[in-house]
């Protein structure tokens, strides 16, 4: 009885041979004409050759356009899930932080196995052993994997999605711990003896710490919100001052720190009215800017979120501060503030928190005018 042929856009046993100083390595792929072809590539070692092989093979699928089967590797599965991220053009963050999770969490465990070999006890053992290590990273795994196997169903890969009845990943929210208004004071003292101070080195800090805390303070906006604004974002000659969030600093593969034309969710698009302490700290940088970027790095580009949380942990940890006050803590010592001293919808409103009434009439782009609660937020500036 015949061999039954190759499903297109695969390919059968490898083999290794010498070739001279080489090594070549060899098999046999169904292209997407129904023909049979011996394709092989060379290398310096047997294993670089295969390696070579299989790139390219698995590149030459792609390009093709193969269809995605039951025989199909989930690594290809997880390439072509990848590829329709890139076509619905998805933020970059959220973009490189899938990337990780398929490089580190998903392909080493799953990407050998056939979409048919995938079934719901397999994606539960591995959603297991990930919630052991961490929830968090879990969590982010299912959804992936949870979208690469809808693919499948959508191509007749697969008749099910074995991810829905696997498992759900909870994460525990641990008690939001905040600043109290007296510590933050005391708190601006130290960082402003800490910025005029010297490092290890001898050398003049440039951090910027006491600036970036106020501004911080003064608009509970997330660290890469806060880093990409720029000059043309702050309007300090109106009646009342504002700053409005039209982006974030995202990390891009391949192309280093970026600002992103758009901020995290589509509520966070915010005028911010500014306390007159924000004000007068804005005054002073505007006096000496020389850059478009209102918290720039030393050499007047973008800064870098990481280095900032990193001049963080020098001075927290010089200070002896606990470990749980970061950056991140501000924005919610301001949203427990807002909270107690206005209300709930203030304080969603301030944070640029969506809701559901803004998620269903898809107000992306739009930019809403924050609450006025500047009164409030000069108490943090004092």
């Amino acid at each position: 009885m015949p061999r039954p042929p190759l499903v297109l856009g695969t390919w059968g046993q490898i083999t290794r041979s010498r070739r001279g100083k080489l090594w070549v390595a060899k098999a046999r792929f169904r292209d997407f004409d129904g023909v049979t072809r011996l394709v092989e590539r060379t290398g310096s070692t047997g294993r670089q050759a295969e390696d070579t092989l299989v790139e390219h093979l698995r590149d030459r699928t792609r390009l093709h356009g193969g269809e995605i089967t039951a025989e199909s590797h989930v690594r290809v599965l997880a390439d072509r899930w990848y590829d329709t991220l890139l076509e619905r053009k998805v933020a970059s963050g959220t973009l490189e932080a899938y990337r990780r999770s398929l490089r580190t969490h998903i392909e080493p465990a799953l990407g050998a196995l056939r979409i048919r070999e995938v079934t719901v006890p397999v994606v539960d053992r591995h959603l297991g052993a990930l919630i052991a290590k961490s929830p968090s990273a879990a969590k982010t795994a299912r959804v992936i994997l949870k979208g690469m196997f809808s693919l499948a169903v959508r191509h007749g890969a697969a008749g099910t999605n074995p991810v829905t009845e696997a498992r759900t990943v909870a994460v525990t929210r641990g008690e939001v711990q905040t600043i109290a208004p007296a510590d933050v004071v005391v708190l601006r003292q130290r960082l402003r003896a800490w910025d005029t101070g010297t490092d290890k080195g001898g050398r003049v800090r440039t951090a910027e710490l006491g600036d970036l805390v106020d501004m911080l303070m003064a608009t509970a906006v997330r660290t890469g919100e806060l880093l990409a604004i720029r000059w043309v974002d702050v309007d300090l000659g109106a009646d009342i001052p504002t700053v409005t969030i039209t982006g974030t600093v995202v990390q891009v593969r391949g192309e280093g720190l970026q600002r992103q034309k758009h901020p995290k969710t589509a509520s966070s698009w915010r005028r911010l009215p500014l306390p007159p302490f924000a004000v007068a700290m804005l005054m002073q940088r505007r006096a000496d800017a020389y850059t478009e970027w209102v918290f720039p790095s030393s050499t007047g580009t973008l800064r870098s979120p990481n280095n900032m949380r990193r001049q963080w942990r020098d001075f927290r940890d010089h200070h002896g501060y606990d470990d749980w006050i970061t950056p991140k803590s501000f924005r919610k010592t301001v949203g427990k503030l807002i909270r107690d001293g206005v209300d709930l919808d203030t304080a969603a409103a301030l944070l640029g928190h969506s809701n559901t009434r803004v998620t269903e009439q898809h107000y992306t782009g739009r930019i809403h005018d924050a609450p006025d609660v500047r009164e409030h937020l000069e108490q943090l500036g004092h």
